[in-house]
């Protein structure tokens, strides 16, 4: 499972990654927004073992969302 999405004005791009050891799937993630006219990027790993794809990739949104709705980045002088 693969999200493209953008909430709250910023570019969302969540994956899953197959592990073989332990077997599972991990959620990767790429957060990206504008700060005074330069695009910056966050990326994210969740060290999380999830059975399914598609859990992970929903865990992956999940955490992005929630860190957006917690003040990160600070976005205040953007332009």
């Amino acid at each position: 499972m693969i999200v493209d999405t953008i909430y709250k004005g910023h570019d969302i791009h969540a994956s899953a990654w197959e592990l073989l050891e332990p077997i599972g799937w991990e959620a990767q993630l790429h957060v990206s927004w504008w700060k005074a006219g330069q695009k910056i990027t966050k990326s994210f790993t969740l060290n999380q073992v999830f059975s399914t794809r598609q859990d992970a990739g929903r865990a992956g949104l999940s955490f992005a969302q929630k860190w957006i709705d917690d003040g990160k980045p600070d976005r205040s002088s953007q332009t």
